[in-house]
């Protein structure tokens, strides 16, 4: 492409695609971040290159328009830029221009600069971007260059594995929109987390189906099950994970009835794994009733508060509860998180907290 300068940028921002499958969640920079970058760009400072794929005429739903660049590196950088154009980030408030001190733009918006300070502001229009172009029909050279372009970024678990295209990620994005995260639990889809939890959903129902027990929803065994589905001859079809998927959704439709909006127990995604756990026994045991979980909750956090002498004298009931306790800072261990489940199964069993397929909460 030709030379990408800001004032440029600005033109094409609605031809350049921000949120390809295999980026990361955008706004990841904090405001502090994205200000000292513009504060970089301003003082006229060299920026990283910016990697954009030359897209396949992929619409843009937004505008119509179709897509003409995808960007595998540099997101964060272009979202800054985009939000000092639009006015709703500013300068660093100890903004120095170091070509003369006697300018004064500290905090200024873009506007604020423009008409403070023309001379600038066009000098910050006309700022060049080094751009690297990539035009190939490989999916998976795309995605490797991502992968490798981050490999020294704060990426997480999470946004890698969603570097990874194939019917794992399909199968995890789409459990990620399920209602029972989007509306019952209050957890923030930051960096992807609803993602996460719909991984180690499709993790759990593939170690059952091959192992027989769930070993560890670790993240180097989910970014092996996505890899699983990869390639010409994958380890795991794309029907298994269709499979995997249609019962997860079963268990996540049972938990959402059962579960409020934006509810409190669902806070924690260690604690939701359980939950999802004992769900899976439903079919002979009955549904948990949200009251009972919720007393299990409280009663685990009594117990966590006596004394080392009043523990001495607890009964079985209290026993187990501290066992619960020492367990739940193991969120990923396979055998952590079946215990607990099968001490919060029990706990419901004894205190009549099943309601039993087909029969009603009031009766």
């Amino acid at each position: 492409m030709p030379e990408l300068t800001i004032g440029r940028f600005s033109k094409l921002r609605s031809v350049i695609n921000l949120d390809p499958p295999y980026q990361r969640e955008g706004q990841v920079w904090n405001e502090n971040t994205k200000s000292r970058f513009i504060d970089s760009i301003v003082n006229g400072f060299d920026v990283p290159k910016l990697y954009f794929e030359k897209s396949k005429s992929r619409p843009n739903p937004s505008t119509g328009m179709s897509y003409r660049y995808a960007v595998i590196d540099g997101k964060q950088r272009l979202e800054a830029i985009g939000d000092f154009l639009d006015g709703s980030l500013g300068l660093p408030d100890d903004f120095q221009y170091f070509e003369d001190a006697t300018v004064s733009a500290a905090g200024m918006t873009s506007w604020q600069l423009k008409n403070e300070y023309p001379i600038l502001y066009s000098k910050f229009r006309n700022f060049e971007i080094p751009v690297v172009v990539v035009s190939t029909d490989s999916g998976d050279l795309i995605e490797e260059m991502f992968q490798r372009l981050n490999a020294s970024s704060s990426l997480n678990a999470a946004e890698r594995r969603n570097a990874l295209s194939g019917p794992a990620r399909d199968a995890a994005n789409a459990l990620a929109a399920h209602p029972l995260l989007v509306k019952c639990s209050p957890i923030r889809n930051a960096r992807y987390k609803y993602r996460e939890l719909g991984a180690k959903f499709l993790a759990v129902e593939h170690q059952y189906a091959t192992k027989g027990r769930l070993l560890d929803t670790k993240a180097e065994t989910l970014f092996a099950l996505f890899e699983a589905t990869r390639g010409p001859d994958p380890v795991i079809s794309q029907e298994e994970m269709q499979r995997f998927e249609e019962e997860a959704r079963e268990k996540l439709d049972l938990m959402s009835g059962t579960f409020e909006e934006n509810d409190y127990l669902l806070r924690s995604i260690g604690t939701v794994v359980v939950y999802y756990l004992v769900f899976r026994g439903v079919a002979t045991n009955g549904l948990p009733l949200r009251a009972h979980l919720d007393r299990f909750e409280s009663a685990r956090r009594d117990v966590a508060g006596l004394s080392e002498e009043m523990l001495d004298g607890a009964g079985d009931e209290a026993q187990r509860l501290m066992e619960y306790n020492a367990l739940v800072q193991s969120t990923n261990d396979g055998g952590a998180l079946t215990r607990r489940s099968e001490i919060l199964s029990g706990y419901l069993r004894r205190h009549d907290g099943l309601e039993h397929m087909g029969q009603s909460s009031g009766s």
